[in-house]
């Protein structure tokens, strides 16, 4: 967003009038203003549901996990007392059926890679809980995530339900501060979109199990044209929910801690499998015709959050075609006042300094304070997103049916 910014800026001083200026404001500005107005409105279920009303089974799929973050996940399970813990897992390893014995939880060992959907059919179907409460198996629960992420259910028209995960560090700070950053935004668009979310993330998420078993077709068999859909779990079940009209809500109070990619390429290849399946569902939201069906601000979210990343394509466009430079004029009034700066060392502190004021800008109107954030972080940051991020999301865009994949099948239906 920094041509669109340093254009922006012109266009006032100057009163030019170009586009692009617009479509920061459009994309940016707006979006970013409207989503943090609709999440004060937002209101965490004080009660509802409770322990003594259910049974409660959590459901952990693993599949190459480090051990000992699993053993952490576990654990922390087994601190909320659930009615049972579920762990299926395909890798092989002795270690995890271990992990999984010492905390009394019901393993299942698969010989062949059944990957997530499976995995978890498999445990839906084993379950004896009211409530399913699945957990990615590097997340971590507090003490008390249990008792407040099944109090919406005293609604009957929820059929499931997110949490609110947070990331530990595992590696590189800069994933992690990125991933924490994704997280915050999450948390503001959650509350903003609370009742028809866009996707309960499978960090923390709940479901009633009626729900799962009545989903386990279209689940296990989702297709995008000819190819089935073998990964996106949660935004699988969060389409489901909403095409069949139930609610799909958040939980703020119900917090787990989640590791973060250790390294940029980890980061990277995760951002590419969700920005992918972000676009992919667009498109089967608008062909079955669940896009129309759902409010305007889901819409307008959705639209700005997956076209953004185009709006830089048009501002870098614009930066090489259109004859309105902000470095070059404010870089004469140096001149004019005998300061002479090379301009290629001018440009690039003008990019720096348009770079952290944008990064501080973008948390600012969503009302995000993340204390663990520098200056130099800001700035890091910023150009992370602008070069790697954005074209990525291009990319995705273009091969977002890459989030389907021919499967063959394995094992019984």
């Amino acid at each position: 967003m920094i041509f669109e910014l340093l254009n922006l800026i012109y266009s006032i001083l100057y009163g030019v009038f170009i586009y692009f200026p617009v479509n920061f404001i459009v994309f940016f500005i707006i979006p970013s203003l409207l989503r943090r107005y609709k999440a004060s409105k937002y209101k965490p279920y004080t009660s509802g549901l409770t322990r003594k009303d259910v049974k409660v089974s959590v459901i952990i799929p693993e599949y190459n996990e480090d051990l000992d973050i699993f053993e952490k996940c576990v654990k922390s399970v087994y601190k909320n007392k659930p009615d049972e813990i579920i762990i299926v897992h395909d890798d092989g390893r002795k270690e995890v059926a271990e992990i999984g014995k010492k905390y009394g939880a019901k393993v299942f060992s698969v010989n062949k890679r059944l990957g997530k959907r499976r995995a978890l059919i498999l445990g839906w179907l084993n379950a004896i809980g009211d409530i399913i409460v699945q957990v990615d198996s590097d997340t971590i629960m507090e003490n008390n995530t249990l008792e407040e992420i099944i109090k919406p259910f005293s609604d009957p028209k929820v059929a499931g339900v997110q949490g609110h995960p947070i990331l530990f560090r595992t590696g590189g700070r800069l994933p992690y501060l990125y991933g924490q950053i994704i997280e915050l935004s999450r948390d503001v668009v959650s509350k903003a979109l609370n009742g028809s979310l866009p996707v309960i993330d499978g960090k923390i998420a709940a479901y009633r199990r009626s729900f799962l078993i009545e989903a386990i077709n279209f689940f296990d068999k989702e297709k995008y044209g000819k190819r089935t859909i073998t990964i996106a779990d949660d935004k699988a079940l969060t389409y489901y929910a909403n095409f069949m009209g139930y609610k799909t809500v958040y939980q703020s109070t119900a917090i787990a801690k989640s590791a973060a990619q250790p390294t940029i390429s980890a980061f990277i290849n995760q951002q590419l499998r969700w920005a992918r399946s972000g676009y992919l569902y667009l498109v089967k939201e608008i062909r079955s015709g669940l896009f129309f069906m759902m409010g305007s601000f889901y819409r307008f979210h959705i639209l700005t959050y997956l076209l953004a990343p185009f709006s830089f394509l048009f501002a870098l466009t614009q930066a090489v075609l259109v004859p309105a430079n902000p470095t070059l004029w404010s870089w004469g009034y140096l001149i004019d006042y005998g300061i002479n700066i090379p301009i290629i060392l001018y440009s690039l502190l003008i990019f720096i300094v348009g770079i952290n004021i944008n990064m501080r800008l973008s948390l600012s109107l969503l009302g995000i304070k993340f204390k663990e954030i520098g200056t130099l972080d800001y700035t890091a940051i910023g150009v992370f997103g602008l070069f790697v991020i954005f074209p990525m999301f291009l990319y995705a865009a273009i091969t977002h049916f890459k989030a389907s994949e021919w499967r063959q099948v394995i094992g019984g239906g």
